[in-house]
């Protein structure tokens, strides 16, 4: 910022605030009646820029915040996946067994049914039994059991 009181009858600074970026980069040239309005400008401007950094800042740790949010939600995603697919695994692993179980039982219980069947006609061979039967074809038995009922 240069304040002048040189050239007085320029037009060119007389008008106002002057800007000379074309020989010297960020200069401008003001009468000293302007002096306040340009330095108000440029303060209200800082404000603004500073305004619209700290809106861009918060923008941005927004953004940073919807990123951390949605790569947590992936990680929770992909760690809820995994602890599913285990839990299936099991949960068909015993199933498997319950089945193989009830097949094992299943035979056992033919076996079992097998054997009561078994068992009956055992018992029913051995309730049938007589002396007769037993001596039949026999003739030396039958000779002994004839001599005891006969006298």
């Amino acid at each position: 910022m240069l304040v002048s009181l040189l050239e007085p009858e320029s037009e060119l600074y007389n008008t106002g605030i002057v800007d000379v970026f074309h020989r010297f980069p960020k200069m401008y040239i003001v009468r000293p009646q302007f002096f306040i309005p340009i330095i108000t400008l440029l303060r209200n401007a800082a404000i603004n820029s500073l305004q619209f950094k700290s809106e861009l800042a918060l923008m941005k740790e927004q953004n940073i915040d919807i990123e951390n949010f949605e790569s947590e939600l992936e990680t929770f995603k992909s760690a809820f996946a995994k602890n599913y697919d285990l839990a299936a695994k099991r949960f068909q692993t015993a199933i498997s067994e319950i089945d193989k179980s009830i097949d094992h039982l299943q035979k056992t219980k033919e076996a079992l049914l097998g054997t009561d069947r078994n068992l009956r006609l055992a018992n029913d061979k051995a309730q049938d039994v007589t002396i007769k039967k037993l001596n039949r074809g026999n003739p030396t038995m039958a000779a002994k059991f004839a001599d005891l009922k006969g006298p």
